[in-house]
C-alpha cells in the first residue's frame, strides 16, 4: 500500500472522528463583556501627605505617604457554552484583567500589598487567565441530581459567606492595581445540586489553595446549603461551611511596615490547623407588597491560628503562642421598599434600601483561655460602601447602609448610599491594627473611640445602547477618631520628631464603560 494511500486514509479517519465529535454538539453560545474604567484615588491609607516644618534637617522624603493613584483599566471576559447532549454542557470562560500599559510590570498588586502577599516574579497583564471551565451532568446517576465539576463561581444566598475565593475586598491574583475592582469570582470545585422543588440541596468541595502537596498547607472549603420555598412570598436557607487552612500554609505577612516577616511566630506558635466552622440560618419574605425583607444570623467555631491574623502582631508574645477555641458571632438585616405606588414619585421608579451589619470582634486575654471572638470573613461578596470595602476587611463592626435608587429620565439612573461603622470591639488607644479579620489590609494607630466613620458614594448610570452602559461614580469616606488619630510619624526620617500624621478623608472618582455581547 503506497505512503499516499495511507495519508488519505488517515485523514478520512480524522476527518470523521472529528464530524463525529462535532456532531454531539447541540448548541454553541459565545458572550462576554469588556468593561473599561478610569480611576482616581487619593488617601486610602486616611493620612495626609507630610509636610516640611522648615527647620534644620527638614528635608523629608513624602512619597511613602503619597497614595494617591490614578489609573486605566480594562477587565474583558470571553465566554463559550456548548450543549453536548441533553444533560451535558460544558462552559469555558477566559479574562483578563490589566492596567493600562502595565505589561511585564512588577508582580506586587495594590490589592496583595494591601494583605501582604508579593509576587516576586514580573507578570505579564495581557495573559488570558481560565476564569471558569466546568462541566454540567444533569440527571447525574439519579434524576433530581445536577453535578458540576471544574473552576465555577459559588455563590449562596446574597454572598454574605461565600462568594468571592479571596473576598470582595481583595483579589490575590489579579494583575489589578485596583485588586477591590476585580470580576475574578471562580473556584475550583465541585458541586451536587439535589433539586427537590421545593427543596434545593447543594453539596459543595472547593480547593481554594492548593500548595506543596506532601505538606498540611492547603486552604479547602467545604459545605451544605438547604433552600425551602415555603410559599411564593417566603423561602428559608439552611447552611453550614468550613474552610481549614493547613498548619504549614504561609504565614500572613506585613509588606506596609517595609519587610515580610510573619506576623505570628512561626518558631513558637502551636502547628494546628485553623478551622473556621460557619453554621447559620436565612429568611427571604416578600409577603407585604413592594417590601422585601431579608435577614441573616450564623455562628461560628473552630480553631483558631494566629498565625493566619495580621493582627497577631500587636499582641503579646505568650498570646501569638497560642491557639484556641473560635466563638464569634454575624448578623445581617435588610430590607428594600419599593416606592412605585407613591403617585407623585412614581414615574421615577425609586425605591429605597436600608441594612444592618453586626460582625464580632476579637476579645482573648493573655494567656489564650478565652475563644477567640472575631468574625472570620470566609469567602464573602459584599460591598458595604466601596471605600470601606477597599480599605478595610469585613470584621469586627457594626455598619448600617441606606440606598436610594431612582430614574429621573429613561435610560439615566441614580444612586446614593449612606454607610456609617462603627466597631464591635474598641481597639485600646494607640494600638497599630490592620482592621482586616483575616484578609488584611492597611495598618492603622488607633484612636480614642468606636466610631469608624461614614462614607457617602453617588453613583450615576446611562444606558446608552441595550448592550453599553456608561457610569460615574464619586465616594468619599470620612474616618472618625477612631483611627490615625493625630500621631508621631516613625523618628527614622530626619526631621520627622515634632510632626504628626493627620487624619485624612478618602475618595475616588470611576468612570467606567461596560460593553455586553
Amino acid at each position: 500500500m503506497s505512503k499516499r494511500l495511507i495519508m488519505i486514509l488517515a485523514l478520512a479517519l480524522v476527518a470523521g472522528l472529528t464530524c463525529a465529535a462535532y456532531a454531539e454538539v447541540q448548541n454553541v453560545k459565545i458572550s462576554g463583556d469588556i468593561t473599561v474604567m478610569a480611576v482616581s484615588r487619593n488617601n486610602l491609607d486616611l493620612v495626609k501627605t507630610p509636610t516640611t516644618d522648615g527647620g534644620a534637617g527638614s528635608a523629608v522624603s513624602t512619597a511613602a505617604y503619597d497614595d494617591k493613584e490614578e489609573d486605566l483599566l480594562s477587565i474583558t471576559r470571553v465566554r463559550l457554552d456548548a450543549d453536548l447532549t441533553d444533560n451535558v454542557s460544558t462552559t469555558v470562560r477566559l479574562l483578563n484583567e490589566r492596567n493600562w500599559n502595565g505589561e511585564s510590570a512588577a508582580g506586587t498588586s495594590e490589592s496583595n500589598r494591601n494583605i501582604g502577599l508579593a509576587t516576586a516574579n514580573a507578570v505579564d497583564e495581557q495573559d488570558l487567565d481560565l476564569d471558569l471551565a466546568f462541566v454540567t451532568l444533569k440527571e447525574f446517576l439519579y434524576s433530581p441530581l445536577t453535578l458540576t465539576v471544574g473552576r465555577q463561581e459559588l455563590r449562596f444566598g446574597n454572598g454574605w459567606i461565600v462568594g468571592d475565593p479571596d473576598t470582595n475586598g481583595a483579589a490575590l491574583r489579579s494583575h489589578l492595581a485596583e485588586g477591590d475592582l476585580s470580576a475574578r469570582k471562580s473556584f475550583d470545585a465541585i458541586r451536587a445540586t439535589l433539586d427537590y422543588d421545593p427543596l434545593v440541596i447543594d453539596a459543595i468541595f472547593a480547593k481554594v489553595q492548593e500548595n506543596v502537596t506532601t505538606r498540611n498547607d492547603d486552604v479547602n472549603l467545604s459545605g451544605l446549603n438547604a433552600a425551602y420555598a415555603l410559599d411564593q412570598e417566603t423561602t428559608i436557607e439552611a447552611f453550614y461551611f468550613l474552610k481549614t487552612r493547613g498548619s504549614n500554609a504561609a504565614a500572613v505577612t506585613n509588606l506596609d511596615s517595609g519587610n515580610a516577616t510573619a506576623f505570628g511566630d512561626t518558631s513558637t506558635n502551636k502547628q494546628a490547623t485553623d478551622t473556621v466552622n460557619t453554621v447559620g440560618l436565612r429568611v427571604v419574605n416578600k409577603s407585604i407588597k413592594n417590601l422585601s425583607l431579608d435577614a441573616q444570623g450564623a455562628y461560628q467555631f473552630g480553631t483558631y491560628n494566629p498565625k493566619f491574623d495580621p493582627n497577631a502582631r500587636w499582641i503579646s508574645a505568650a498570646e501569638k503562642r497560642e491557639t484556641s477555641d473560635r466563638s464569634a458571632w454575624g448578623l445581617e438585616i435588610a430590607g428594600t421598599y419599593d416606592l412605585q405606588d407613591i403617585e407623585m414619585i412614581s414615574q421615577y421608579s425609586p425605591s429605597v434600601t436600608a441594612a444592618y451589619i453586626y460582625l464580632s470582634g476579637a476579645e482573648r486575654d493573655q494567656t489564650g483561655n478565652k475563644a477567640y471572638k472575631g468574625w472570620d470573613p470566609m469567602f464573602e461578596d459584599q460591598t458595604a460602601g466601596r471605600l470601606i470595602n477597599a480599605i478595610m476587611g469585613f470584621s469586627n463592626s457594626h455598619l448600617a447602609c441606606v440606598n436610594l435608587k431612582a430614574k429621573p429620565v429613561e435610560d439615566i439612573g441614580l444612586s446614593l448610599d449612606y454607610v456609617m461603622g462603627f466597631f464591635a470591639k474598641r481597639y485600646p488607644e494607640g494600638r497599630q491594627a490592620i482592621l482586616s479579620g483575616v484578609t488584611g489590609a492597611r495598618n492603622f494607630r488607633m484612636g480614642k473611640t468606636s466610631y469608624i466613620g461614614s462614607e457617602v458614594d453617588l453613583t450615576v448610570t446611562y444606558d446608552y445602547t441595550e448592550d453599553v452602559q456608561l457610569s460615574l461614580l464619586y465616594g468619599i469616606f470620612m474616618p472618625g477618631k477612631s483611627i490615625n488619630d493625630g500621631y508621631a510619624l516613625p523618628a527614622g526620617n530626619v526631621g520627622d520628631f515634632n510632626r504628626h500624621r493627620e487624619r485624612a478623608n478618602a475618595s475616588e472618582v470611576i468612570g467606567s464603560m461596560k460593553v455586553t455581547f
